[in-house]
C-alpha cells in the first residue's frame, strides 16, 4: 500500500524536503541533487509556481525512487488536484477535517498540521497517520517534548523553521522526522545551479537527525 511505503521512507531518512517557490524548470535538477543527498521524500507546495505542473513532472520523472507529496492544502478541491497531478501524499498548514476524509477516501497519506493536544487527539480520532507540528521553531523543542509526555505513541513531524542545529533536538526528543525547506532547498543555491551544495546539505540534514535519535 502506498500510504505505508511513504510512511516508511518519511521513518528510515527522517526528512521531507520541502520546496516552495521553484520553478517547474528547477524541479528536477532540484530533486535529482535531493536525491544523491539521500532524500526520499519531496514536498512541492500549492504556492509555488505552477505547482501540478511540477508535481506531475516529478512524478513522471523520478517518481520510482522519490515519494512526491503536495503541501500547504488548504481544501478538499486542492487536494483533489494536486492528488490527480500524481501527488502520493498531502500536508496541509491547519487542521482540516474535510480535508483529511477527502485525501483518505482516495488511499492517500494525509499529513494535517496541528498545535493544540485537541487538534493532535482530533486528527488521530479521524485516523491519520503522521502529525506535522507547526510552526515548530515558534513552539520550540520543550514544547514537544511537553506534548510528548501523555502523548508519546504519537508521530509528530516538526515542520517550519527548522535548521540544523534544532533538527538535532528536536529529533532528541522524540520527532517521527522533520519537515525542512529554505535551509535545505536554498534559493541561492537554486539559482546559481550549486546542486552539489544541496546534495551536501542533505546528507548533513539526515546524518544530524539521525545523530539525535542516537543521542
Amino acid at each position: 500500500m502506498i500510504k505505508q511505503r511513504v510512511i516508511r521512507a518519511i521513518e528510515e531518512t527522517g526528512m521531507i524536503a520541502i520546496v516552495r517557490g521553484v520553478a517547474p524548470e528547477s524541479i528536477l535538477p532540484l530533486a535529482t541533487a535531493l536525491y544523491e543527498g539521500g532524500i526520499r521524500v519531496i514536498e512541492v507546495t500549492c504556492n509555488s509556481t505552477r505547482h501540478l505542473e511540477s508535481i506531475s513532472t516529478l512524478k513522471q520523472e523520478v517518481g520510482d525512487k522519490m515519494w512526491i507529496g503536495a503541501g500547504t492544502v488548504l481544501n478538499p478541491v486542492m487536494a483533489q488536484l494536486v492528488l490527480d497531478a500524481g501527488a502520493d501524499f498531502v500536508l496541509s498548514p491547519d487542521f482540516n477535517p474535510d480535508v483529511v476524509m477527502m485525501v483518505h477516501e482516495k488511499q492517500r497519506l494525509m499529513i494535517p498540521a496541528v498545535m493544540t493536544p485537541s487538534e493532535i487527539l482530533q486528527a488521530c480520532r479521524l485516523g491519520v497517520d503522521l502529525l506535522k507540528l507547526f510552526p515548530a521553531n515558534s513552539l520550540g523543542v520543550t514544547y514537544l517534548k511537553e506534548v510528548r509526555g501523555p502523548l508519546d505513541g504519537l508521530p509528530l513531524i516538526p515542520v517550519g523553521g527548522i535548521t540544523l542545529e534544532n533538527t538535532r533536538e528536536f529529533a532528541k526528543a522524540g520527532a517521527f522526522a522533520v519537515g525542512v525547506g529554505s535551509a535545505l532547498t536554498n534559493k541561492q543555491w537554486i539559482e546559481q545551479g550549486d546542486w552539489s551544495a544541496i546534495t551536501q546539505q542533505a546528507k548533513t540534514f539526515i546524518q544530524a537527525f539521525h545523530e539525535g535519535k542516537q543521542a
